[in-house]
This record gives C-alpha cells, structure tokens and sequence, in this order.
C-alpha cells in the first residue's frame, strides 16, 4: 500500500548516508489513506512498530529506530516530537485508524450488521500481525499505571464501545447491543493472543468459531 522508501537527499533533516530503501510497512496496512504522510514518517512509524512489538515502549529507545531508519535521533524528533507522541501515533493513528474507518463506512449502509462489523474488524488484524503484536505488548505494560499509555489503554474499550453504539445495529430485540460489543472486543483480546502464540492460524477461522457461541443460531441467522 506504501511507496517503497528512498534515500533521502542531504537537505532532510537528521539524515545519515547511505540509507537503506524500506519496503515493507507494518504501520500502513491500518491507514486508510497512508500517502498523507512523507516516506520518513512512514518509515519511522514501521520501525516503531516493529520495536514496541518486540521490546515494548520501555524496551525501545529513539536512537534505535533512528538507526534502523537511517536517521539521527533529532531528525526522528523533527517528525515526531517526542517518544510519547510516537506512541500516540502508532496507537491513535495508526492502530486505531482501520477500525475508525470501518464504523465509519458501517454508518452508511441501509442495515448495519453488528456481526459483518466484527468480522471486518477481525479481518483486518488478520492483515496485521505486526499492529496486533505492538498493541498486545503495549496493552500487558501498560498496566503500570505510570505508563505513558495506561490511560489510552484504560479509556479505550470504554470509548471505542460509545462511538459503536451511536450506531443503529440490526440485531436481534432481545439483544443488548452493549452486552454483545463490550464481549466481543474481550474475545478479540483473548483470540489475538492466542493467534500470536501459534503463528499460522486463520484468525478468520478462529473468530468463525466465537461467533457461532457470541451470536448462535437461529437467533441471529436473520442478522449476520
């Protein structure tokens, strides 16, 4: 979905020589439109991504990533601000961005079903190992209440349930729409990481599975 990444010119920022091309990005699978940010920034957002996956926030310092991307650690500043604002952006607009945009789209169709919804979010991490990983290992250390992102953490099923529920479902009546997101996004948490542990499954399949015990039949046949 992304350009490959060039060797920047002398006149960027914090650019070393000899900068290795990038082509695979992690972080542009979640953007709906990834060509709004530069190939740097891109190219900065990947490599975190990859970094907090594996070390974690406390695990992951700026002069690594600036090395793996060819750049110095003021020319990552000069895109990023700050560490915090780098794990805001890989959570808020990048990780968060895909499923953003789902619900988005879901409020626009005639019947929108709460099942296609979860499936289509499911889907989407299936695309995206990477971001399932960075977001698990955020979410286990960011149970320290000092984390920089214990907060986000701790508001986000709460928020991200609100804005699905301003949503018009077509669900079953004696359904609580509420009671059905709020387990389902608990099952996806369980599921990734079971996913992750075993890689070579099909998420898709596995989720297959939960949805036949979180919406049996023939309860929600009419409603899928």
């Amino acid at each position: 979905m992304t350009k490959p990444h060039t060797t920047a010119s002398q006149s960027e920022p914090g650019v070393t020589p000899n900068t290795p091309e990038v082509h695979n990005s992690p972080a542009s699978v979640a953007s709906p439109d990834p060509h709004q940010l530069t190939d740097r920034h891109q190219a900065i957002l990947d490599a975190a991504v990859l970094a907090f996956g594996r070390r974690g926030y406390y695990g992951t310092s700026l002069q690594s990533i600036a090395t793996t991307v060819g750049l110095t650690k003021p020319g990552v500043l000069h895109y990023i601000g700050s560490k915090e604002g780098l794990l805001t952006q890989v959570l808020t607009d990048v990780y968060d961005a895909a499923t953003d945009w789902v619900l988005a789209q879901t409020t626009t169709t005639p019947r929108p079903s709460l099942a296609r919804f979860l499936r289509q979010v499911v889907a989407i991490n299936a695309r995206r190992p990477e971001l399932v990983q960075m977001f698990s290992t955020l979410s286990a250390e960011a149970l320290d209440p000092e984390h920089p992102a214990h907060d986000y953490f701790a508001q986000r099923e709460r928020s991200s349930v609100r804005a699905a529920l301003q949503v018009p479902w077509a669900a079953p009546p004696s359904v609580d729409a509420r009671d059905v997101l709020e387990s389902g996004l608990c099952l996806m948490d369980g599921l990734q990481l079971r996913w992750l542990r075993d890689p070579g499954q099909d998420l898709n399949a596995m989720w297959r599975r939960c949805e036949r015990t979180l919406m049996p039949s023939p309860l929600w046949d009419n409603y899928r």
